[in-house]
């Protein structure tokens, strides 16, 4: 399957070349180093206005209600002319001493360059997203009870508790009623009724 994820080093680990996992790269985290560049150097546009057609993209896709093999279509004769027009901005600002003085364009240009390998990987799975904004959202609830789970026990019982989270999250992505699907996952594991662990996963789920 995919991975979609920021530039946090642990997520290296998937970039190998024996990995079974497609690492993708958050173009949202990418965007805002530049963003963030912007007011020392309006050069930053250079890679901050690409960007935005690349999500302009994705909103023209969902608009067409396109499937995941249509859209990695589209991305390949759409975005991969971008992301090229991208990668040699960057590798020229680069080059610019005077840009990589520039102590927050050199971060982005790093930052760029560091995770091309995954960024670029958008154009290997259409059902990808480009950012995952929306998965970190889903993460506020953890958040908000962070001062709770100090106290909550045990190793076991933290890992246990962020898988719960994780499954209702899930379903709420999968507009699922969570009650309902725990009901179903009890009682496919208290009666055996499914051998495929795969196939108790939220996003497989009907009612």
């Amino acid at each position: 399957g995919s991975i979609s994820t920021d530039g946090y080093t642990v997520y290296r680990m998937y970039d190998g070349e024996d990995s079974m996992v497609l690492h993708i790269g958050c173009w949202t985290h990418c965007r805002r180093l530049w963003v963030d560049a912007l007011p020392s150097d309006r050069r930053a546009m250079d890679i901050i206005d690409p960007i935005g057609d690349m999500f302009r993209n994705e909103d023209l896709f969902r608009m067409m209600k396109l499937s995941s093999g249509q859209i990695k279509e589209k991305r390949l004769k759409l975005t991969g002319p971008i992301l090229e027009r991208i990668h040699h901005k960057v590798v020229m600002m680069m080059q610019d001493a005077k840009i990589m003085a520039n102590e927050l364009m050199r971060k982005a240009v790093n930052y760029t360059l560091n995770q091309w390998k995954s960024l670029r990987n958008i154009l290997k799975d259409g059902a990808a997203e480009i950012s995952n904004n929306l998965c970190e959202q889903r993460m506020k609830p953890v958040k908000l009870l962070l001062k709770n789970c100090m106290n909550i026990g045990s190793e076991d019982a933290a890992g246990n508790s962020a898988f719960i989270f994780s499954l209702i999250e899930s379903c709420k992505l999968n507009d699922i009623d969570p009650q309902d699907y725990l009901k179903h996952l009890f009682e496919c594991i208290l009666w055996g009724k499914v051998c495929d662990r795969k196939a108790l996963l939220p996003c497989f789920y009907k009612s």
